[in-house]
């Protein structure tokens, strides 16, 4: 409950008691007046009964009457409340008798303590507790006499419930409401007090204000005065527009930095604006300003005098007066030299990324050109690789881990996938015979070499970069999804991702690539023979998404020229597919640490 501080209670009671007293007349004047008027009832409903309930209602009215006699002679208010439950008590004694005499358990007259419980409820100024006892003391007074002089029939009983129902309800109703307005009482008192205390400190600085308000009129000329020098000598330029877009007023420098005479005032702004510029300040700023709404980092073209253009950026915000817009202030910024060396940073950058790629494919053919293939091989294995990565994505089980980020790796680290090969003597790697088992097994370690290679590059970068991914991808691009690859025997999710998108995409090349033993395969028996390593050779996902994407795969294949390779006999696909599969094709199973001691995390 609100509290009332100490040193206003003493107050507080006493307009309480004031209150009590004002209400309790007006109670007693209520029940005077009301009792007798219900006769009209009684000759209605209950006719045989009407000139003893009369009686009745005629005596608590007199008695009624000398209580407010009573409470008038009351200057100190001692008795006010005892006035004020005596005659809600002598009410509910009188129609107590009523409910007797009309049928006790059955009588509809019950209504009348509801009745009086309700008018002393909303009337007299109760506490919570007070009208709970109140509403106890009725209901006592209605209750306790039905079961004395009445016979008890089971119907009756039902009745009663039933009505004691009503009564009960109306009785908590009645005391939360009480509970609410005494709290709503003990509020606005307090808000007074709080009120009577500003109004004191308002009287005291009253005497004050003449002062203070020349001294504030000194420093707000001040103010002024240091605000025109700041508004006048802005690097930027500020101007304040009407809602009709005329500019009305402006700084030195807007003037200067658009070469307009400084006297030619109510400019249109529009006219200023470059005519590619005008639909979109016409939608991003002004209709925005219009509906009340500021506007940060609008960006288009100013014309002024001698043929000057300017790109700037604006910030504007409405100006408001008693409520109603009446103008903006646009804060205006020339950022022709900062775009321009944005757009020179963006060219470098983009030198720099394409001198990079260019550096990197560079690296990657120098294994290229030492080994059989030609052509446009890793050109085109960069771009099966993202074509596949990108039908991947769509998979609820990559769309988080493949990104952007994730595809531009892929598209530089699968280019460097057969990097090992500069490290396998050009008597093995370029012999035109058939590979000895030996000679094969030499071949297959290009994958070590290669990702020592990429390893030992990497540990010099202080960030993550694509060579880890790189890393991954010479180690592993022949591992199988069954085991049976090389050079660790990985399986299934063993294998990184990386490394089994490469190893799908350099088999289709390999398959679609002229050798001097037979022609390029087509692109349809390419996929049929794909398919049928699903599972065995690659992932299946894989497979199955190579499948949904095969069309661009072949654009890719058929964008490229596929020349004919130098005459070779048993080396790289070839090589593995011809030699026994316990010699060559399938290795043995070694450690990771053997060859790999900071074997890299494999993504799934």
């Amino acid at each position: 409950m609100t509290a009332i501080k100490q040193e206003y209670s003493i107050v507080y009671q006493q307009e309480l008691q004031e209150l009590l007293r004002q209400r309790v007349n007006v109670i007693l004047w209520t029940v005077a007046i009301l009792l007798p008027l219900f006769s009209v009832l009684d000759y209605v409903a209950v006719r045989p009964y009407f000139s003893q309930f009369l009686g009745w209602r005629l005596s608590a009215s007199i008695f009624c009457l000398f209580l407010l006699f009573l409470n008038h002679r009351n200057k100190n208010h001692l008795y006010t409340f005892f006035f004020g439950t005596t005659a809600c008590l002598v009410s509910a004694l009188t129609i107590s008798p009523m409910v007797v005499q009309i049928g006790g358990y059955s009588s509809s007259y019950y209504v009348g303590f509801i009745l009086v419980l309700v008018i002393f409820a909303a009337i007299f100024p109760l506490t919570m507790p007070q009208a709970a006892i109140l509403g106890g003391a009725l209901y006592g007074i209605y209750a306790v006499p039905v079961f004395i002089f009445n016979t008890f029939t089971m119907a009756g009983f039902r009745d009663f419930l039933a009505n004691s129902f009503f009564f009960i309800t109306f009785i908590i109703i009645v005391v939360v409401r009480c509970n609410a307005e005494h709290k709503a009482r003990i509020n606005e008192f307090n808000l007074r007090m709080k009120e009577r205390e500003i109004g004191t400190k308002l009287s005291y600085y009253a005497g004050k204000l003449e002062d203070e308000v020349e001294k504030r009129a000194v420093e707000l000329k001040e103010s002024e005065g240091r605000y025109r020098d700041l508004y006048e000598n802005l690097i930027d330029d500020v101007i304040l527009v009407d809602r009709e877009n005329r500019i009305l007023l402006a700084n030195p420098r807007f003037y200067s930095s658009l070469h307009l005479p400084e006297n030619d005032h109510e400019i249109d702004f529009l006219k200023l604006v470059h005519p590619d510029d005008i639909p979109t300040v016409k939608t991003t700023l002004l209709a925005r300003l219009q509906e009340g709404e500021n506007v940060t980092g609008c960006q288009f073209r100013l014309m002024g005098g001698k043929d000057a253009v300017s790109e700037v950026e604006c910030n504007a915000t409405v100006i408001r007066k008693e409520g109603v817009l009446v103008g903006f202030q646009m804060l205006i910024r020339d950022i022709s030299t900062r775009l321009k060396l944005e757009k020179e940073l963006l060219q470098s950058l983009q030198t720099v990324q394409e001198t990079r790629t260019s550096t990197i494919l560079g690296l990657a053919k120098l294994s290229e050109y030492r080994d059989v293939h030609t052509g446009k091989h890793l050109e085109r294995i960069r771009e099966y690789c993202q074509v596949l990565a990108e039908e991947l994505a769509r998979r609820d089980a990559y769309k988080d881990y493949i990104n952007e980020k994730y595809i531009e790796d892929l598209n530089l680290s699968s280019i460097l996938h057969d990097v090992g090969k500069v490290s396998v003597p050009d008597e093995i790697l370029l012999k035109p015979a058939r590979l000895t088992p030996e000679e094969n097994e030499a071949i297959k370690q290009h994958t070590t070499y290669g990702g020592n290679i990429l390893k030992a590059v990497d540990a010099h970068t202080e960030e993550h970069s694509f060579l880890s991914m790189a890393k991954t991808i010479a180690y592993f691009h022949h591992e199988k999804w069954d085991g049976s690859g090389y050079p660790y025997g990985l399986r299934e999710e063993e294998i990184p991702l990386a490394a089994r998108i490469v190893a799908l995409a350099d088999v289709y090349d390999a398959l679609t690539t002229v050798r001097k033993y037979r022609q390029a395969r087509p692109h349809e028996e390419a996929m049929q023979i794909i398919f049928q390593e699903k599972g065995h050779h690659f992932a299946p996902d894989i497979v199955d998404d190579f499948i949904a994407c095969n069309l661009k795969f072949n654009t890719i294949r058929m964008r490229f020229p596929l020349e004919e390779a130098p005459n070779e006999d048993a080396q790289g696909e070839t090589q593995e597919n011809s030699a026994p599969k316990s010699g060559c094709y399938r290795t043995r199973r070694i450690t990771r640490d053997e060859h790999c001691p900071d074997f890299p995390a494999m993504p799934r």
